[in-house]
C-alpha cells in the first residue's frame, strides 16, 4: 500500500495542469477490494498488486521531475519526503495496534507481537514473514495484527533505494550524455523488471510462501509501473479504445480475486492480471470521453476513499484480526464484518485528517536532517518497546532452561507416581511460562548441522543433517521425519549422552518418513519439495550406516477422526528393513482441537478444560492390528502413557506445560520423559 500516488513534482508546481482525479478512484477500488476480500472471504484480491504498480509509476514521475528541473536527484530529499508521508500514520497505527493487542491477545502471543513490531517499525516485515513462512512452528500462530506492513515494507525498501540509484545515473549521464539518459533508464528498468519477473515465476514455483513476501520477486510489479511512466506516460489511446480498455480493466480487476487463488499463485505470472489492469487504467486516464471509466473513478465518494486508502489499508487488518481473536471466530459475521469496515473507515478518516495530511504538509518544507530526526523520534519508542519485550522474554526462556532438574518440575515423571497428579504445584508457577512457550522446542544440545543441496536435475530442495556426538561412538542412531519426530530429539539426546551414542537428525517440517506426502496435498505449496525429499530419504539414511532408525509410528488425529498407521509409513519401513536397518517407530503424540496455550491463557489457569479425552486421540486396537503388518526389524513403541492418563491427555503434567500449540509438545516437557521411556526403548533396540 502506498501513499505516493501523487502528481509529479512538475505537476505540483502547476497543479491544475496535470491533475488526475481518476487515480484516487483507482486507489479506492484497490483498497476496497483488499478490505472487502479480507473481511468476507480471507482471499487475495490483487489490490495490493495495483498499489505496487502505482508506486513504480509515480516514483518515476517524482524522480524524472527532479532530473528535468535540476539535472540531478537529491537522494536525501527524496527519501525524507517518502518517510514524512509514510511514517507518521504508520507509527500511529502500530502504537494503536500494540495497545489493543495487549488487551486482546493472550500472553502466548507477546513474543510474536514484539517481533512483528520491530519488523514493521523498520519496514522489514516482509522479511520477517519470509522467516515465518519457512518456520513450520510459526504456521500454527494466528495472523499477526501487523502483517499488512509486508507490502509497505517492500515499497519502502524500493523507494529508499531508487533515489540513490537514479542520482548515480544522473551523474553518469550529465552534460552532453544527458540525451542518452532516458533510453538508458528505459533499458535499465526493463532489464530489472524482466529479471525480477523471471525470478518471480521460478521462486513462486519452488517456494511460493517465501516468494509471496520477498522483495525481489515483487520488484517487477513496481518496475511495470515505472516502465509505463517512462515510455507511455504522455500517450493516450483513442476514445473508443479508451472506453473499452478502461471498463474492461476495471471489470477484470474486480473479478481478479474471485477467479485467481492469489494466496497460492502470486507473485508469479498470475499476478500480471491485476498489474495489467492497473497499467491499463493509468494508460487510459480520461481518454474515453463522457463514456470513459474516469467518470466512475472520478466520483467524489471514490476520490474521498482514495485519499484515505493508505490509512484504511493500515487500520483494517489489525481491526479484523483483533476482532476475530476477541470473538473466537475464524470469519466475521455479517454484523461483525460491517463493524470492522465501519471502525476501520472512522480510524482512517481520523488518521488522515489529524496525522497523515498535517504531518506531510509540515514536514515537506523542513530540512532532511530535521525530518529524519522527527521520524526517528516517532519510531524509537516503538523500537524500544519491541526490543525491551524481546529481552525480557529471552530472560524468561533462560529461566526455563535453568529449571530443567528442579524437583518442582517433574513433568512426565508425575505420571508414574503412586498417585498420578497431572496438575501443578501450589505456589509454584508452571514452566515454561506462557510468554515464551511457543519458542520451547525440543533440541539436541551441542549439535552441529550441515545443509546439503539435492541433485540439480530434481525439484530444488535441501536436507539438513544435525549431529550430536563424535563419529567414534559405539552406536549411531538416526531420527528422521517431521516436527512430531523432532519431539524425540531431547530425550534421545539425553539417552545418547548417557550411553555414548551418536545421534543424527534428518528433520523436515511436514514431511514424514513415508513414501507419500502425508500433510501437503498435491498442488499445494511444499508438496513437490516434500515428495522430492522423501524420494531420496531412505537412500540417505542407508548411507549413514546407522545402528537404529527412530521415527514416528502412527498419526494421531483431531476429535472423532481415528488414529491411523499410514500405508506410506509401512512402505518406507519395508525399504529400511530390506536394507537390514532396525526401526523403532514411536506412537504419535496427541493433537487437540484447540490451541492449548491460548486455552490456558483465556481460562485463567483452568487447565482441566484444556486437555483432550484420550479416546479422542488414540485407537488402541490399532496397536494389535499393527503387529501383523510390521516389516521384520520394525518395532512400534507405545508412547501414549507419556502424555495421557487412562482418561485424558492433560495440558499440565508435573507442573510442566505439555503443549506449545495444538499438537506440538514443549521441549521442557520432552526433557522429562527420558526416565519413563529408557527401559522399553533399550529393550526394543536389543541393547
Amino acid at each position: 500500500m502506498s501513499v505516493l500516488v501523487e502528481p509529479s513534482p512538475a505537476a505540483q508546481a502547476h497543479p491544475h495542469a496535470t491533475r488526475r482525479p481518476e487515480i484516487d478512484g483507482v486507489r479506492a477500488v484497490a483498497v476496497a477490494l483488499v478490505v472487502g476480500y479480507h473481511v468476507t472471504t480471507g482471499q487475495v484480491s490483487g489490490g495490493v498488486d495495483v498499489f505496487l504498480a502505482l508506486s513504480g509509476f509515480f516514483l518515476v514521475h517524482s524522480l524524472v521531475g527532479q532530473v528535468a528541473r535540476s539535472g540531478r536527484v537529491r537522494p536525501l530529499t527524496s527519501i525524507t519526503r517518502t518517510l514524512s508521508r509514510l511514517v507518521p500514520p504508520a507509527v500511529l497505527v502500530l502504537a494503536g495496534t500494540v495497545a489493543a493487542s495487549a488487551l486482546v491477545l493472550p500472553e502466548t502471543r507477546w513474543r510474536e507481537l514484539a517481533g512483528h513490531l520491530l519488523a514493521s517499525a523498520t519496514f522489514t516485515e516482509n522479511r520477517h514473514l519470509v522467516a515465518e513462512a519457512v518456520d513450520y512452528a510459526a504456521s500454527n500462530a494466528i495472523a499477526s495484527p501487523m502483517q499488512q506492513f509486508w507490502s509497505l515494507s517492500i515499497q519502502v525498501q524500493v523507494l529508499l533505494a531508487a533515489p540513490v540509484v537514479v542520482a548515480a545515473g544522473a551523474l553518469l549521464f550529465r552534460g552532453r550524455r544527458r540525451r542518452f539518459a532516458r533510453p538508458a533508464a528505459v533499458l535499465a528498468v526493463a532489464a530489472v523488471t524482466a529479471a525480477s519477473f523471471a525470478w518471480s515465476v521460478v521462486a513462486t514455483w519452488t517456494d511460493q510462501q517465501v516468494a509471496y513476501f520477498s522483495t525481489l520477486p515483487r520488484l517487477w510489479e513496481l518496475g511495470a509501473g515505472a516502465l509505463l511512466a517512462l515510455t507511455l506516460g504522455g500517450v493516450r489511446p483513442g476514445r473508443r479504445t479508451g472506453v473499452l480498455l478502461g471498463w474492461g480493466a476495471i471489470v477484470a480487476l474486480v473479478a481478479c480475486g474471485a477467479v485467481l487463488d492469489g494466496a497460492h499463485t502470486f507473485p508469479g505470472w498470475q499476478a500480471t492480471w491485476p498489474v495489467a489492469c492497473a497499467l491499463a487504467l493509468l494508460f487510459v486516464a480520461d481518454s474515453g470521453g463522457r463514456h470513459g471509466v474516469h467518470r466512475l473513478l472520478g466520483l467524489r465518494s471514490l476520490r474521498w476513499l482514495g485519499t484515505r486508502s493508505y490509512a484504511l489499508y493500515l487500520w483494517h487488518w489489525p481491526v479484523l484480526v483483533l476482532y476475530l481473536v476477541h470473538t473466537g471466530r475464524e470469519y466475521p459475521s455479517i454484523k461483525g464484518a460491517t463493524a470492522v469496515v465501519l471502525l476501520s473507515l472512522v480510524l482512517a478518516e481520523v488518521t488522515y485528517r489529524l496525522v497523515e495530511q498535517p504531518a506531510a504538509e509540515r514536514l515537506r518544507g523542513r530540512s532532511p536532517v530535521r525530518v529524519l530526526s522527527l521520524v526517528a523520534a516517532g519510531t524509537v519508542p516503538l523500537l524500544a518497546l519491541g526490543a525491551g519485550t524481546t529481552v525480557w522474554l529471552d530472560r524468561e526462556a533462560a529461566r526455563v532452561a535453568a529449571a530443567t532438574d528442579d524437583p518442582d518440575y517433574p513433568g512426565a515423571v508425575a505420571l508414574s507416581s503412586p498417585v498420578v497428579a497431572t496438575g501443578g504445584i501450589s505456589g509454584v508457577e508452571p514452566l515454561p511460562s506462557l510468554s515464551v512457550i511457543r519458542d520451547d522446542h525440543p533440541f539436541m544440545p551441542g549439535a552441529w548441522c550441515t545443509v546439503e543441496d539435492d541433485l540439480p536435475d530434481a525439484v530444488p530442495t535441501q536436507t539438513e543433517l544435525c549431529f550430536s556426538g563424535s563419529d567414534d561412538r559405539e552406536r549411531r542412531i538416526v531420527i528422521v521425519g517431521d516436527s512430531h519426530a523432532a519431539h524425540w530429539l531431547s530425550p534421545l539426546a539425553d539417552l545418547a549422552e548417557r550411553h555414548r551414542w551418536q545421534l543424527v537428525s534428518l528433520i523436515r517440517a511436514g514431511c514424514s518418513l513415508s513414501t507419500q506426502s502425508e500433510f501437503f496435498e498435491e498442488g499445494t505449496p511444499g508438496h513437490e519439495g516434500c515428495v522430492a525429499w522423501q524420494s531420496r530419504l531412505v537412500e540417505r539414511i542407508v548411507s549413514l550406516e546407522p545402528d537404529l532408525v527412530v521415527t514416528v509410528g502412527t498419526r494421531t488425529a483431531y476429535g472423532t477422526d481415528p488414529e491411523i498407521l499410514p500405508p506410506g509409513f509401512l512402505e518406507a519401513w519395508q525399504q529400511l528393513s530390506d536394507a537390514g536397518l532396525p526401526v523403532i517407530a514411536m506412537r504419535d503424540s496427541p493433537r487437540h482441537l484447540h490451541d492449548v496455550p491460548d486455552c490456558v491463557a483465556e481460562r485463567g489457569g483452568a487447565t482441566d478444560r484444556c486437555g483432550t479425552p484420550r479416546s479422542w486421540v488414540y485407537s488402541d486396537d490399532l496397536l494389535e492390528a499393527a503387529d501383523a503388518v510390521l516389516p521384520p526389524g520394525v518395532s512400534l513403541m507405545d508412547t501414549s502413557s507419556l502424555f495421557c492418563t487412562d482418561d485424558v491427555c492433560p495440558a499440565l503434567v508435573g507442573n510442566t506445560w505439555v503443549y506449545r500449540d495444538d499438537g506440538h509438545v514443549t521441549g521442557t516437557y520432552m526433557r522429562t520423559v527420558r526416565p519413563l521411556m529408557e527401559d522399553e526403548f533399550l529393550s526394543l533396540a536389543g541393547w
